[in-house]
């Protein structure tokens, strides 16, 4: 009986006991992060990964003043592809399907976009975030780095 067992178990896909995409993504991602700027600061909180969804939001405030805010979602369209979804300071959304994921980056990505056309988060460690915009803008290449650090509260 235990060599049936032991081979059933065996045999178990590997799939079946690696997490979801949306599972790994959340469990680095969901929190509080701060990034100071001249005269304010961004905020970027993300609720766990709960039922497939990553919901998140982002404010910037400067001189005692929203300057940005966006609306942000991890989540799978109608084929059921990852995607993060953005709506940044009242915009229509927009949507970067995942191009990749390794175990401290991941990159979703719209060539059709404006700008930008790649969005990334790297992790560099658990309380240090780099969130990246990448694309070209009129033919030249652009980019912008978001560096983040665990708030001290909220997490």
């Amino acid at each position: 009986m235990s060599v049936l067992l032991f081979g059933a178990l065996a045999a178990w896909p590997v799939a079946a006991t690696t997490p979801p995409a949306e599972r790994v993504i959340g469990g680095r991602l969901a929190g509080c992060w701060e990034r100071i700027v001249p005269n304010g600061r961004t905020v970027e909180q993300w609720l766990p990964e709960e039922g497939g969804l990553l919901l998140g939001m982002s404010r910037t405030v400067r001189d005692g003043k929203v300057r940005e805010y966006e609306f942000l979602r991890i989540d799978r369209d109608s084929d059921g592809k990852l995607r993060y979804v953005a709506q940044p300071s009242g915009q229509a959304e927009a949507a970067f399907p995942l191009k990749s994921l390794s175990e401290d980056t991941v990159v979703f990505e719209n060539p059709q976009h404006d700008f930008p056309q790649r969005i990334l988060y790297r992790f560099v460690d658990k309380d240090t975030l780099v969130g990246r915009i990448e694309g070209s803008v009129g033919g030249q290449a652009r980019s912008a780095d978001f560096p983040y650090k665990r708030c001290a509260r909220g997490n």
